[in-house]
């Protein structure tokens, strides 16, 4: 392995009282789910993880977010998100289990969508599954391909992506989701041998067997993936790509990213855990993308957890096409009126 961040997360510290199951929803995902028994520790901190299976066309995609009860992602005079959860001095070991969620979901993904602001704010990215008593199990127990999920690196131009990080050295598969214009940014001002995969525009456009296996034949292999035209990406097409690129979970750690696939109804689950802090100012997880009072995507809550009294933390499932109009609404993922 390639100087991957192994951390300690004791039980008696991360562990979250569940205050809310939706048993419905969970029997129906482990009748369809192909994963295994969940993780003793896992189970013992936290409670059962199962997921469907991925739509026939993308990812089966899931958020994990954590957010101040003021609903901001940063402090206004320090932009790292982790300090939300972190800077949390009434409940330290709170911020620590918020991080061990996340843990938990990086272990179960195939692949991390990672906003180019993550890179700019952290000179060093490593998104593989920091808990080392279920990082080893990633291979033999859940079958997966690589130890370290791959790294799905989105921008729109690809000008904002720092192209020296440290994130391209890391020993699993790395790609770069752009546009056209991306395409050729990227390649004029990176030494990478990035394989490129299109620019495409649509669906029957994509080279299906150049795609086969390419995550699969080794670790460090670098994808650089055009969508759309010009200086404009289409997301429906990268997700598309991606699972034909075998990414059957992909887990969203950008929140403008996770907004974005909200809007082309896209993203299934948000993991969104709040901190019991303030943090005022403007910067919450929406703040470039609206939607409309009578047109807005909603959740049901599946499970709420609590850490101490100060650390919510809960799983809810998107639902699309309510209006106030039709009045309808989901019931066990189906539409009744």
């Amino acid at each position: 392995m390639n100087n991957f961040t192994l951390l300690d997360f004791p039980v008696e510290k991360v562990k979250f009282k569940t205050l809310m199951r939706n048993e419905d929803y969970f029997k129906e995902v482990k009748e369809t789910s192909s994963d295994p028994a969940t993780p003793d520790k896992i189970l013992e901190g936290y409670g059962e993880v199962q997921f469907p299976p991925a739509p026939n066309d993308r990812p089966y995609t899931f958020a994990s977010i954590v957010v101040s009860v003021d609903g901001k992602i940063s402090f206004p005079d320090d932009s790292h998100g982790d300090l939300i959860a972190g800077n949390n001095f009434r409940d330290p070991d709170g911020g620590l289990g918020d991080y061990w969620i996340l843990n938990i979901l990086r272990f179960y993904s195939d692949g991390i969508i990672i906003g180019a602001k993550t890179l700019i704010d952290n000179e060093i990215m490593n998104a593989n599954c920091f808990d080392k008593d279920l990082a080893d199990l990633r291979l033999d127990y859940l079958k997966k391909k690589h130890y370290c999920p791959a790294h799905i690196l989105v921008s729109f131009d690809g000008t904002d992506i720092p192209l020296k990080h440290s994130v391209f050295d890391i020993d699993a598969p790395l790609a770069i989701g752009t546009s056209p214009a991306g395409v050729e940014y990227v390649k004029k001002n990176s030494d990478i041998d990035f394989k490129i995969i299109g620019p495409y525009k649509s669906k029957e456009e994509v080279d299906v067997e150049e795609l086969k296996g390419l995550f699969e034949a080794k670790s460090k292999q670098r994808l650089l993936i055009g969508t759309g035209t010009g200086s404009k990406t289409d997301g429906p097409l990268l997700m598309y790509i991606l699972k034909l690129l075998g990414i059957e979970r992909l887990l969203i750690e950008s929140p403008s990213y996770m907004t974005y696939l909200m809007s082309i109804e896209s993203m299934d689950e948000m993991f969104m855990n709040y901190s019991s802090v303030f943090a005022a100012g403007k910067i919450g997880f929406g703040a470039f993308l609206d939607f409309g009072v009578n047109d807005h995507p909603h959740s049901d809550f599946v499970q709420i957890s609590l850490h101490n009294v100060n650390f919510i933390a809960t799983r809810q499932r998107m639902i699309y096409g309510l209006t106030n109009d039709n009045a309808i609404h989901m019931i066990t993922g189906k539409l009744v009126k």
